[in-house]
């Protein structure tokens, strides 16, 4: 039977056969347009920072919600719960009520922490009855960054009732996705339609938002599946093109979903990662003249194959007639496209192949000839910086790198506006901290990431560097800086994940982490000088796509031969911690098991903070977890101690990429000093003194 609104509370809609404890679907959808108080409403604050108006989130919702009344399907999964949150704009409103959709509650703060609170208060908790459902959450609107923080702004956003304004009534979507990853419920599907800029004023004061989502206590029963699809990724913007009646992505949302198929057609989660990003791209181009794109991001704890919809049958539809500005319509009715085919042809083509150099250089010998440097980075910016703004320090004893920092090759566009390098890291142990720094050469004034090595054998890295004005009629600055494992003509162990690694990231990262061979992380295990950092990112691989029974005693191997790597002793506790949850008494031969876990992540005060940005939230997430349960004497003040060490490092890093990018400015108001933070106070907020 159809939803159905509930009389006296507005946005809710319910089976008239729902009760409490009911299994299937439980919906949030809000979406927001009008803002009042930033620029362009109708009681701006006194200072809105840049925030305006939207013109098509609300509608957005709107239509997502019709769509689910009428056309949602999935075998055993009926719709039985809804609440709509919507801040419509006056023409928005006008065609929400030409339709009859009257029944919605506002998308302030107030009463979108009380929707977050009754949906995650209503979802079945009783095994049976979750085991059958699922959460779905979609928010549209203005959306905003704080370092690691991805935050979602409400309708009344910078009231200037209060006086001072309250940066941090604004909702997390870490939050939401710690609470998906804890709750019983087998499915959780977000979907998350708004920007991610960086916001200076939260990120300033090392600030997030208000707490709403609940603390679960950690159970035996975890989720399937918890999916979100962003917009956007970390640092950047997601548009919407004026006049049209729907988001790019919620526009390319709907087309999916809505798609035509056949008898038992069905929309898997990463047919739909595909389906967006091709869609967004697509009205992108032709609104921007190819000057624009939205990089789409996935992110799964579980398994991504879970059925988004089951779509209706029916004849294929004749081939649309084009709008311009349009979206092709997608579905399952069209070809299947190979989503890492797809990626790996996109990113391909971000670079001008005439441009590539791929002779290799030592770097201290390239930085000694200007000439050389503009050969290989283009335009003036990007060569400069090179020349005097980058710089490489031993992570462990803070010390200038004295060799071995191999620049392999280096790819761009024409205007150096995407610049691609491959790095070979020296053998050492301990790491390396790789800087970029120059009020006039980087935006932010000094970014830095810390990159594990081999103590015998050089570690393949692959750095992405964005230049462009961080303002009109500024000059070209650093703006972005990612670090992934690179590949490697050499050394099989690398090329073996590389080749893994960008099928989890462009493709499917279940179907990467399924393809890992055992006997090569084996080999790789037992190779001490060359393998360690490649075992490492297989090993997170299958930790963070639910596939840690599979880390079996590989953690514990690889934790002996490199005792100091923070990442192997969040893995070794992550498969401690999987196979207590399994009801194993002494997993792996260890008598006492909880101690052992507990051990491994306190030692993160001494081995300092992991260098991969998935072991870092796994350990996180850990930590959270381990202190939720008994714990003998003198046992939290250390896990309380690293937690507090990984929170004050979201405060300044960004998640983007492989590795965690520490950015100089703004400074915490929690860290004393001036100005932007120095490569020593970077070295210890990675717990490297």
């Amino acid at each position: 039977m159809a939803l159905e609104p509930v009389a006296n509370t507005p946005g809710l809609w319910r089976d008239p056969q729902w009760q409490a404890g009911m299994p299937g679907l439980y919906a949030l959808l809000a979406g927001v347009s009008a803002y009042p108080h930033l620029e362009g409403g109708s009681a701006p604050a006194p200072d809105a920072f840049g925030l305006g108006q939207l013109g098509a989130s609300a509608n957005t919702a709107a239509s997502l919600f019709d769509w689910l009344r009428a056309d949602f399907r999935h075998e055993g999964l009926p719709l039985v719960w809804c609440q709509l949150l919507l801040s419509p704009t006056a023409e928005e409103k006008a065609g929400l009520d030409a339709r009859g959709l009257v029944h919605y509650a506002p998308a302030d703060h107030a009463t979108l922490v009380k929707a977050i609170q009754r949906w995650t208060g209503q979802v079945p908790s009783a095994p049976a009855a979750a085991r059958q459902s699922r959460t779905l959450f979609f928010f549209s609107g203005h959306g905003v960054q704080s370092n690691w923080r991805a935050l979602l702004l409400p309708s009344d956003y910078l009231d200037p009732d209060p006086g001072a304004p309250q940066l941090q009534n604004c909702i997390s979507t870490r939050e939401l996705q710690d609470w998906m990853e804890q709750s019983p419920v087998a499915e959780h599907l977000a979907l998350i339609d708004a920007c991610r800029n960086e916001f200076s004023p939260l990120a300033s004061r090392g600030a997030t938002a208000n707490t709403c989502f609940p603390l679960l206590q950690a159970g035996t029963q975890v989720p399937r599946t918890a999916a979100s699809l962003a917009a956007t990724s970390p640092g950047t913007q997601a548009y919407q093109v004026p006049g049209q009646p729907h988001t790019l992505f919620g526009q390319a949302v709907l087309n999916a979903v809505r798609g035509a198929g056949g008898g038992d057609a069905q929309l898997e989660f990463r047919e739909l990662v595909t389906a967006v990003r091709n869609d967004v791209n697509a009205l992108l181009r032709a609104a921007s003249q190819g000057q624009l794109e939205q990089a789409v991001r996935p992110r799964v704890e579980g398994d991504d194959a879970l059925v988004v919809t089951e779509l209706l049958a029916g004849p294929v539809p004749p081939p649309p007639v084009p709008v311009p500005g349009g979206l092709p319509r997608v579905g399952a009715a069209r070809p299947r496209p190979d989503a890492l085919a797809e990626a790996l042809r996109a990113s391909a083509e971000r670079f001008d192949p005439a441009l590539a150099v791929h002779d290799a250089i030592a770097f201290e010998l390239l930085v000694q000839d200007f000439g050389e440097i503009h050969r290989r980075m283009g335009h003036e910016y990007a060569s400069h910086l090179w020349r005097e703004g980058v710089r490489a320090f031993g992570l462990d004893d803070g010390q200038p790198l004295g060799g071995g920092l191999v620049l392999q090759a280096v790819e761009r566009d024409d205007p150096s506006s995407q610049v691609q390098v491959d790095l070979e890291l020296p053998a050492r142990a301990g790491g390396v901290l790789l800087v970029f720094e120059g009020a006039q050469y980087v935006q932010r004034e000094r970014l830095a990431v810390a990159l594990p090595t081999d103590a015998n054998g050089p570690v393949p890295i692959r750095l992405s560097l964005q230049f462009g004005p961080a303002l009109p009629g500024e000059p070209p600055r650093l703006l972005k800086l990612q670090a992934r494992l690179g590949p490697s003509a050499h050394n099989p162990h690398y090329q073996y994940v590389w080749q893994l690694l960008r099928e989890a990231e462009l493709g499917s990262p279940r179907k990467a982490a399924e393809r890992i061979d055992p006997e090569r992380l084996r080999a790789a295990a037992q190779d001490a000088p060359n393998g360690q950092v490649a075992l490492t990112a297989g090993l997170l691989l299958q930790a963070s796509t639910g596939h840690a029974d599979q880390l079996q005693a590989f953690p514990r191997s690889l934790l002996q031969r490199v005792p100091a790597l923070p990442d192997a002793a969040v893995l070794w506790a992550a498969a401690l911690r999987h196979a207590l949850a399994a009801g194993k008494k002494k997993p792996f031969g260890e008598s006492a098991p909880q101690a052992a876990c507990v051990a491994a992540l306190a030692s993160l005060q001494q081995r300092g903070l992991p260098y991969f940005a998935d072991s870092l939230e796994l350990a996180e997430r850990l930590l959270r977890q381990a202190l939720r349960g008994p714990l003998k004497n003198g046992q939290d003040a250390p896990l309380r101690a690293v937690q507090q060490a990984i929170a004050q490092l979201y405060e300044v890093a960004q998640p983007d990429g492989q590795f965690p990018v520490l950015a100089g400015l703004p400074r915490p108001a929690a860290l004393p000093g001036q100005g932007a933070l120095t490569v020593p106070e970077m070295r210890a907020l990675l717990g490297r003194r």
